[in-house]
């Protein structure tokens, strides 16, 4: 499938789950969590979150291109991590301006403050109203699209293993459904975009 047909078909799947997400189904999953905080789901869900830090993907990923390129002088492998490298980097640099576009309060306002919502251009250091997108399943949703193009074979686990690091958002109370919806939407898109570019696709 071009990858033009599946960005139209993320985009728009995409946003009808946001739309069908935002309001009373983000609120009853939270609240269903906040409930559960006692039980496995936090420790499982504080495990899994951490592969969806950004940091030790790219630090891994420049060790990986500096060992292909000047090591191994492999430009077949180095081309390849380049592209994974500046795939997660792009698509972690764009959600930074969308959280502070739209403002979304995380789960923690609501319980503290009961604010639920869009708060429109939050400052920098809100965190509170950094929640949409999910940063963290943004980054798991580009890895996973990387190394989909790369490893077409294993697609399915890849996408598997960040569908658990966006749940396992909710599970530690810091998004919505509709924020993890929206940070798989964007890594996943822009990485397919990328992908596009000839100047830095491994193709």
């Amino acid at each position: 499938m071009k990858p033009s047909v599946i960005i139209t078909a993320v985009l728009i799947t995409g946003t009808l789950l946001i739309w069908l997400l935002y309001g009373n189904i983000d609120l009853e999953v939270i609240r269903w969590s906040k409930a559960r905080q006692d039980t496995w789901i936090r420790p499982v869900s504080a495990f899994l979150t951490e592969f969806g830090i950004i940091t030790g993907w790219l630090v891994g990923a420049m060790l990986l291109w500096f060992y292909f390129r000047y090591y191994r002088k492999n430009s077949y492998w180095a081309a390849r991590v380049r592209f994974f490298f500046i795939s997660v980097a792009a698509t972690g640099i764009a959600a930074i301006p969308l959280k502070l576009l739209f403002g979304k309060a995380r789960p923690s306002k609501l319980f503290d403050e009961n604010l639920y919502g869009f708060q429109w251009f939050a400052p920098t250091d809100a965190y509170g109203l950094h929640g949409f997108p999910s940063g963290h399943t943004t980054t798991a949703f580009s890895v996973a699209t990387a190394l989909a193009l790369i490893f077409p074979r294993f697609a399915v686990l890849f996408y598997l293993g960040a569908t658990l690091v966006g749940l396992s958002r909710i599970g530690v109370l810091y998004h919505y459904p509709s924020d993890v919806v929206a940070g798989a939407m964007l890594g996943t898109v822009l990485t397919l975009l990328l992908y596009r570019c000839k100047k830095i696709t491994f193709a």
